[in-house]
């Protein structure tokens, strides 16, 4: 082994022992913040992170990978093509386990089940695609950062 070798695995060692560098252990826990996902979920509702970018108007909004015991606020816009509508919010809080799994079925978070149908009364749909809507969720209180995640997705049948 060269000087420089003995050098580098020397510092890293006492790196290590002092904590300096997490270990695996403490990565599972690791990092708050920014690393949640969220997903739009059309009829049948299951925990598989799936995306459905066309739904109708009863879905559901899945969480994934979020730390543990995060609220998040909800908030469903009229997105281009669509106008006409202030914004519609709600809070969903979310389970207590650690953000390990990710975007996995092992990472689920929550579900929670939103029907837009009276918000979207009166709204003029597109002839085709229906009413597009984004989804903005900041998530709290343990993200830091960049602790806001956006959907944009398309809603039809909605009956009123």
């Amino acid at each position: 082994m060269s000087r420089t070798s003995r050098v580098l695995l020397a510092g890293a060692t006492v790196a290590l022992a002092a904590g300096l560098i997490p270990t695996v252990g403490a990565m599972a826990d690791a990092p708050l913040g920014n690393n949640g996902t969220v997903k739009i979920d059309g009829v049948e509702w299951d925990n598989a992170p799936d995306n459905e970018p066309h739904v109708g108007c009863g879905f559901e909004v899945d969480w994934y990978g979020f730390d543990a015991n995060a609220k998040s606020d909800v908030e469903f816009a009229l997105q281009a093509p669509t106008l006409g509508k202030a914004p519609l919010t709600y809070t969903q809080q979310l389970d207590g386990d650690d953000n390990s799994g990710g975007g996995s079925e092992a990472g689920w978070d929550g579900s929670a089940y939103y029907n837009l149908a009276k918000w979207l009364n009166g709204v003029k749909a597109h002839p085709i695609q229906g009413y597009h809507v984004k989804l903005t969720i900041n998530t709290q209180p343990t993200a830091q950062g960049a602790d806001v995640k956006h959907k944009v997705f398309w809603v039809t049948g909605c009956s009123y």
